[in-house]
């Protein structure tokens, strides 16, 4: 039986920790994301003073490394009448998470009520207010469709269709 040298064995040994840190190992890239993801988005956005809260979460792999990323949609809690929210991507990374887009702006005057993902798109779905809606009641829903291009989110499209109006008894 052949016995290989100490030196050759060593050089094995290395490459095969430098394989394994370039993803040919059996951990992934990217660290999966801590439950508790507001205090990264904590000075994002301007409250006033009035606490950060998060409102919705959906967890997906927008990157495509394997590891859940997530979409995380925030106000500022400011105890009455509909805050708008705020949509942050946020990608999974090696050492920490990483905000990789705000896909939903604050100055939207928009509210979140649901998130969605499957692939390389995320979908935000809003409750929208018209010219001539008041804040306490939208009358439009409105569906943002965004897709990663590898590095970031693109611009996104926005369709609206309004919401059902109450009819009186």
């Amino acid at each position: 039986m052949l016995k290989s040298p100490p030196t050759v064995v060593a050089v094995a040994a290395v490459f095969l920790a430098v394989l394994a840190g370039c993803g040919g190992g059996s951990e992934p890239a990217a660290r999966p994301l801590p439950d508790e993801l507001l205090p990264l988005l904590v000075g994002q956005l301007d409250c006033g003073g009035s606490p950060l809260v998060m409102v919705r979460r959906h967890n997906y792999d927008f990157t495509g490394d394997g590891v859940p990323d997530a979409l995380v949609a925030v106000r500022c809690d400011t105890g009455a009448g509909s805050p708008p929210s705020a949509v942050f991507a946020i990608a999974a990374g090696r050492n920490d998470p990483l905000i990789v887009g705000e896909l939903l702006h604050p100055e939207a005057g928009e509210v979140v009520s649901e998130l969605s993902g499957a692939g390389r798109e995320a979908v935000v779905t809003t409750f929208a207010f018209g010219p001539n809606a008041p804040r306490c009641c939208p009358d439009l829903q409105a569906v943002h469709r965004y897709y990663w291009t590898g590095t970031g989110f693109d611009a996104g499209t926005r369709n609206t269709t309004p919401l059902p109006t109450a009819s009186p008894d």
